[in-house]
């Protein structure tokens, strides 16, 4: 094993990551390992970040530092878009990449790179250090050719279930402690009771289960606490999943959690660092079209902001604002397909929190997340339809019934203008 060299600071750090990877890409961790104390060092001498261009999958809501920003000269690479990088989004600093979540693993595997950085846990007596809570990205540059740059913070749990790196890999690290980023996920907004009914009645025992970032999750694993047997494959863990195990809801079983990210508070990280269930995979398992169709009864919850008459939906923009990307949701959605027993739901609530309707005649948004040839179970307050089978005809129709009733005869009216017949 070939040895690393121990640096003294992050301002260390910073120079010789600019020094080794000038005028190409850099791979930043991100979700609660981003590695703010290295912008912070970045920052103190902007310099540093020139003809830089920082690249990860930096979660919305989450990842709220815009790295393009550090210089007027740097440059950043995102999946998923968010409000936060507006500006240098505006600018062209930061530039989009509008791919499916697993695409993104074949980007880290075969674009260029000049240096990657990796946040980790303490080592271990032999050497060996946890990526504590993510390992969506970052084991797609374990074998590859550049610089490397690790950064051991003693207050990142130690994953029991996670990959492990040893320091020899590394051409340089540092000491570099901090806490770890927490996701706090607010209650929903809006009367929900009737959705999460519809969903959790089409959960069975034994369903291996996959749910995102957002409001709905908390409310509808709650309602699953009576089941058993059942298994997380999913991008993430959130909070959501705490009472399924509270409640014996979980198999026990090794690997009865999969997950990318352990994206919560620290009640959670800590609890999931010293679950033996748990197994921490990279995208390519987690997202993987062949991974999820093997999964018996592979149930992906997803929720969307907006749904029209053919079909298409919109899990990304309010109106022509940007709020994230697609991520994961078809991979998920795909996979559902795939699988035996499977069944892919995407929930909408139909109404916006001004009263305006989310079951919209045709979507007005600058492209379309969902496509209608990837139709999936819809459900609203109103019920649930798969439109996978459905003609053109009969998917208006049952979408329009999962509508708000006081929108329904507008929505019927439009549709019959949209088809040109008359009502």
């Amino acid at each position: 094993m070939t040895q690393s060299k121990r640096l003294s600071s992050l301002a260390e750090a910073a120079a010789l990551l600019a020094e080794r990877a000038r005028g190409g890409r850099v791979f930043i961790p991100a979700g609660p390992v981003e590695p703010l104390g290295l912008a912070e060092a970045i920052r103190a001498n902007p310099g540093l970040a020139d003809e830089l261009s920082f690249c990860g999958l930096f979660i919305p809501g989450l990842n709220r530092l815009d790295w393009a920003a550090l210089s007027p000269k740097a440059l950043a690479e995102v999946f998923l878009p968010s409000p936060d990088f507006a500006a240098t989004i505006a600018t062209g600093q930061t530039r989009i990449v509008p791919s499916h979540y697993s695409a993104a693993w074949r980007f880290f595997r075969t674009a260029p790179f000049k240096a990657a950085v990796f946040h980790l846990a303490a080592p271990d007596a032999e050497g060996f250090c946890s990526l504590s809570l993510s390992a969506d990205a970052s084991p797609a540059f374990f074998d590859r050719t550049m610089f490397k740059l690790g950064l051991i913070n003693p207050s990142l749990p130690i994953v029991k279930g996670a990959p492990k790196l040893h320091l020899s890999a590394l051409d340089a690290w540092v000491e570099a402690e901090a806490q770890p980023a927490e996701l706090s996920t607010p209650a929903p907004t809006g009367e929900v009771d009737a959705l999460v009914h519809h969903v959790t009645s089409l959960i069975e025992d034994g369903a291996t289960l996959q749910a995102g970032i957002g409001k709905l999750p908390g409310a509808i694993m709650a309602g699953l606490t009576q089941r058993r047997d059942l298994s997380i494959h999913s991008g993430l863990i959130g909070d959501w999943v705490l009472p399924l195990i509270d409640a014996g809801a979980l198999a026990d079983q090794v690997g009865s959690l999969k997950a990318g990210v352990i994206l919560g508070n620290h009640a959670l990280q800590d609890r999931m660092a010293q679950e033996t269930r748990l197994k921490l995979i990279p995208i390519a398992q987690t997202h993987g079209a062949a991974h999820l169709g093997a999964i018996e009864r592979f149930t992906s919850l997803n929720a969307a902001l907006e749904v029209d008459m053919y079909g298409q939906i919109n899990c990304e923009f309010a109106g022509s604002r940007t709020l994230a990307g697609v991520g994961g949701a078809v991979d998920f959605l795909r996979g559902a397909r795939l699988s035996p027993g499977g069944k892919p739901i995407v929930m909408v609530q139909s109404l916006g929190k001004q009263g305006e309707t989310r079951i919209v005649p045709r979507l007005a948004t600058p492209s379309v997340s969902i496509a209608r040839s990837d139709a999936p179970i819809l459900v609203t307050e109103y019920g649930a339809v798969d439109l996978e089978p459905l003609d053109t005809e009969a998917r208006a129709q049952a979408i329009i019934s999962l509508a708000a009733p006081q929108h329904r005869a507008d929505l019927m009216a439009a549709w019959s203008q949209l088809r040109g017949t008359k009502a």
